[in-house]
């Protein structure tokens, strides 16, 4: 009997999974119907019934990430900024998981800015199914590995330019590494130290060297937009091996929705606007000096746990629980439309008829714009 349930554990990820994605076609489907209202009115309706649309579907997705999966969240440094009014943000961190982008959820939900997010994601992205054309419709930008944009530089400081035009709430979310920290990737961690090297900087060994191109140009439109840069710290618990206490790949999202009480460790450090640097070889400086405290802050935290100690960070911390009430609705209504769309024949049809021809529209689209 033990076995059967450790071995169903290993399957909590499937309905979180299903739902998550099962209510993508559902999602469109709503949002291309509120593109369809709002054409006549002014962009900035639209873009608050977007928000608002994003909003619901965040939540659901939290929905999992929080109250299904039990996740304890502990925060350190800057927190009362979080909860203490809402912020226009550009929001660094450090990358190692694709849960990182839930961690994101997590934190604006708690200052009420969860529907405002906006990231800056890799060109690959963007014919993600579904996914990637409704990111740039939410005024996502995109960027190649080599710090080039996908589309011509005008357009997306056309997209930043908006925000401050029409007083868009945004946190702008830029991951400096460019792509996640794996250990099991030793061949991007020795070109990460190697760049290190060559430019006289600290080495770095739970992160990798920064990039600049997306953080520069967004600081740069949206300098007198935002009202602070948080620079967020983020380890995962159950990130060492045991055997031999060295670090180990983050979990995944269906490896993080199995785990038993996950831990989530996030260090905040609010940095008001008017004092990040604008000059590009100081902002070069500034955001290697970022990195550096990340290491610094990710070395603690991995050297406590070699020494027989809770994995933590320095200094006190607060553990933040969410109500149910922040991802209830949205499960029961999201759930509720799904259900409702595949209950008839006709539902049943327009579903996968979006799914299909969503998908490829959207990554036509987003071939002939690029």
């Amino acid at each position: 009997m033990m076995s059967i349930v450790v071995n169903l554990q290993h399957f909590r990820w499937l309905v979180p999974g299903f739902v998550i994605v099962g209510t993508a076609p559902c999602y469109l489907a709503a949002w291309g119907a509120w593109r369809l209202l709002s054409a006549a009115l002014p962009h900035r309706i639209y873009q608050q019934g977007d928000d608002t649309l994003w909003s619901v579907y965040q939540r659901l997705v939290l929905f999992f990430f929080e109250t299904y999966s039990g996740t304890e969240i502990h925060l350190y440094g800057d927190v009362d900024s979080l909860f203490k009014k809402k912020e226009n943000v550009i929001y660094i961190s450090n990358h190692q998981s694709t849960v990182d982008w839930i961690v994101i959820n997590m934190l604006a939900v708690r200052q009420g800015m969860i529907g405002h997010i906006r990231y800056v994601l890799k060109d690959s992205l963007r014919y993600l199914p579904m996914y990637g054309f409704y990111f740039r419709q939410h005024g996502c930008i995109y960027v190649k590995r080599d710090g080039k944009f996908s589309k011509n530089q005008h357009t997306v400081e056309r997209q930043l330019e908006r925000f401050k035009k029409e007083n868009t709430p945004v946190w702008m979310v830029v991951y400096p590494e460019g792509t996640r920290f794996n250990p099991n990737r030793p061949e991007v961690i020795k070109q990460s130290k190697q760049f290190a090297k060559e430019r006289g900087l600290h080495n770095y060994e739970h992160v990798l060297a920064p990039r600049m191109r997306g953080f520069q140009i967004s600081l740069e439109h949206l300098w007198d937009h935002v009202d602070a840069v948080y620079d967020v710290t983020l380890a995962y618990s159950h990130s060492i091996d045991p055997q031999t206490g060295e670090r180990i790949k983050s979990p995944g999202m269906p490896s993080f929705l199995t785990a038993t009480n996950p831990e989530l460790h996030i260090y905040i450090k609010r940095i008001q606007v008017e004092d990040v640097p604008r000059n590009e070889g100081c902002l070069k400086s500034w955001m290697y000096e970022r990195f550096k405290e990340k290491d610094l802050l990710l070395s603690s935290f991995y050297g406590s746990s070699n020494k027989g100690c809770n994995q933590r960070f320095p200094g006190p911390s607060v553990i933040s629980r969410l109500s149910v009430r922040h991802t209830l609705p949205s499960f029961l209504f999201c759930c509720s439309v799904l259900v409702v769309s595949l209950m008839t024949e006709v539902g049943t049809a327009f579903y996968w008829q979006m799914a299909l021809y969503g998908s490829i529209t959207g990554c036509c689209w987003m071939a002939v714009t690029s």
